[in-house]
């Protein structure tokens, strides 16, 4: 059972992978105050649904960054956006490296380096957790909860040496045969490493194992959020950035608006 489950995963996440290329990212104007998510596939939106009795992966248009999008343009003007670039079963080892689901990417360094962002959100833990509890990836890369204490702290360095604001975000907890793979121990990492250097943090975790019946609010996998989910999770990172940012953001918003207006008087 244990391997119709793995191959039942792994399906899911295959298929989630083929469907990332064909979601395009919107327009980029230069004049916009940017925020880069980086994550796994919670990142990007996918969900698991049932159809003849099988589970099948799609990605939804209202996911948790998309959202997020939407609420910073109602309260702070146009100028403002998020651009999602998670990547489905990546972990943060990918992306400092680059390798596996961000080879396309330069080094974490260059990619800091030529963003034009001002927030970096980062949300790995997941597939951390789920390659180091099954092996199944060279050994370099199967990361332990300590191990991703030191990867995470790379990432954070990094970004902030180069300019960036930073946000961290817990995962979901998750539920059926994939709590094997054991996510607890990288949250409480995670929140240390947060307390220590001093980032803002998303709450995730605990918050969500909180609330009643939640494993009723993941889609059919057990792995990835349903959509209510992800609108609880997007409301939680949207109070953390206007906590955080508000007067940044709020600045860009009312630059952009004074540029709108001027173009629209000549």
């Amino acid at each position: 059972m244990l391997q119709v489950f793995t191959r039942v995963v792994t399906l899911l996440i295959t298929a989630i992978v083929m469907q990332q290329t064909a979601i395009a990212e919107p327009p980029k104007p230069s004049d916009d105050f940017i925020i880069e998510a980086y994550g796994g596939s919670s990142t990007r939106g996918a969900m698991a649904i049932r159809e003849n009795g099988k589970l099948r992966a799609i990605y939804i248009k209202d996911n948790e960054i998309a959202l997020i999008n939407n609420w910073l343009a109602d309260k702070y003007g146009s100028g403002i956006r998020v651009v999602n670039k998670g990547a489905s079963s990546s972990q943060a080892m990918d992306l400092l490296n680059p390798k596996y689901f961000y080879k396309k990417n330069k080094s974490w360094r260059e990619e800091m380096h030529n963003s034009p962002a001002k927030i970096i959100l980062l949300n790995f833990a997941t597939n951390d957790a789920r390659h180091f509890h099954f092996r199944d990836i060279e050994k370099d890369y199967q990361v332990s909860p300590e191990k991703y204490t030191q990867v995470m702290t790379q990432l954070i360095t990094i970004a902030r040496e180069e300019g960036k604001q930073v946000i961290l975000q817990e995962p979901h907890p998750i539920c059926g045969r994939a709590e094997k793979w054991n996510v607890a121990p990288y949250v409480v990492k995670l929140d240390a490493l947060a307390k220590a250097e001093s980032v803002p943090l998303a709450r995730q975790y605990q918050r969500i194992l909180k609330m009643d019946n939640w494993q009723s609010l993941m889609s059919p996998d057990c792995i990835h959020p349903s959509e209510q989910l992800y609108r609880l999770k997007a409301e939680e990172t949207f109070s953390v950035l206007v906590a955080q940012f508000n007067d940044e953001l709020a600045s860009a918003g009312h630059k952009n608006h004074e540029q709108s207006e001027q173009m629209a008087k000549r």
